[in-house]
């Protein structure tokens, strides 16, 4: 299998030196698994002082990334295959899934964000997905970079033992039970007997058991998506009820543009509960998917013209940002044929 590359695009190279010279990432780097290759974004800037940033329109604190820089980096970098993820406070959370998902792919371009942020038309034409670490904002996205690599690096095919990846922490949506070594007694406290057995059925009946209790104490959240028999889930404990989401909340979101099914999800209620208050209350619904997938070609293309960003159209019209990509580009191709 070949490697898998990673180019980071980065303002300050230096600081992946130290991190990815020891532990698994240098050795999948040593054993050709993994190429890891660091760009300074300066490099693509064609003015005699490097100049990558500038004010932002509109006014404001901070600088942002000036898009010509950028571009010929990001288009330099990925050829023809690289996926481009862009580390950013506004992405979707990076979690296993996403690891696995990205460990996949046989090229990889990781940008890190800096300063305010970078020129949203840079995102919207060259970066393939944002994606964050934490609920936090950094000084910059080289530390949540490093994070995501080593993730990542870890489940490339080959570098870490199979048996090692099949029972950790959120491969099966669970946490990992706990783990214990030599001695048998440490100040007072016995390793649980059924590890010293060897029946080898009772250890790993007692570890799944053991995995499905932490997660239910430490993350319950996780127990929705995680893969549990219909006798395991039975027994679970019950969790608290959720406090009910008032009728002003519901229909606030709705009118904001979320739609009944990411609402239901959000205040842990069924989409036809939803629909059913908001029409109580008066709320005039949006006609189904099935009825309107999204706004018009025509109608993007007039809010467009307005100055409208594509992140502003999806929450003006209610959709995903993916949604108003296809309006433009098919608004592109019909203005070509013409």
């Amino acid at each position: 299998m070949s490697a898998l590359r990673i180019d980071v695009l980065t303002l300050f190279p230096k600081m992946f030196e130290s991190p990815f010279a020891e532990s698994i990432v240098a050795r999948a780097r040593a054993a050709g698994q993994v190429e890891l290759v660091v760009h300074d974004i300066r490099e693509w800037a064609t003015d005699r002082h490097r100049v990558v940033d500038d004010a932002p329109y509109g006014g404001g604190a901070g600088m942002v990334l000036k898009p010509e820089p950028l571009t010929r980096a990001i288009r330099a970098t990925r050829g023809e295959t690289g996926h481009v993820a862009l580390m950013s406070a506004q992405g979707a959370l990076f979690d296993h899934a996403a690891a696995r998902r990205l460990a996949a792919v046989p090229h990889l371009v990781i940008v890190c964000g800096h300063y305010e942020g970078i020129d949203e038309r840079v995102i919207e034409k060259d970066v393939d997905e944002e994606l964050s670490i934490g609920d936090f904002v950094l000084t910059g996205g080289e530390l949540a970079a490093m994070v995501v690599i080593d993730a990542v690096t870890r489940l490339v095919p080959g570098v870490i033992e199979g048996e090692s990846l099949e029972h950790e922490s959120h491969t099966e949506g669970l946490l990992e039970g706990p783990q214990y070594t030599r001695p048998v007694e440490h100040e007072g406290r016995r390793v649980p007997a059924v590890l010293l057995s060897g029946d080898h059925a009772a250890i790993t009946r007692w570890r799944r058991g053991e995995a499905i209790r932490r997660t239910a104490e430490r993350r319950p959240e996780l127990l929705d998506r995680a893969s549990l028999t219909p006798a395991e889930r039975a027994r679970l404990p019950r969790q608290p009820a959720r406090p009910r989401a008032s009728d002003a909340d519901l229909a606030a979101a709705y009118r904001s543009g979320v739609g009944s099914y990411r609402i239901a999800a959000r205040f842990g209620v069924s989409p036809a509960t939803v629909r059913t208050r908001l029409r109580a209350l008066g709320v005039r619904l949006r006609p189904p998917r099935g009825a309107q997938r999204g706004p018009s070609v025509a109608e993007v293309t007039r809010m467009r013209a307005t100055g409208l960003t594509v992140r502003e159209l999806a929450k003006h019209f209610g959709v995903s940002h993916v949604t108003i990509l296809d309006r433009l580009k098919r608004a592109k191709k019909d203005g070509a044929a013409r």
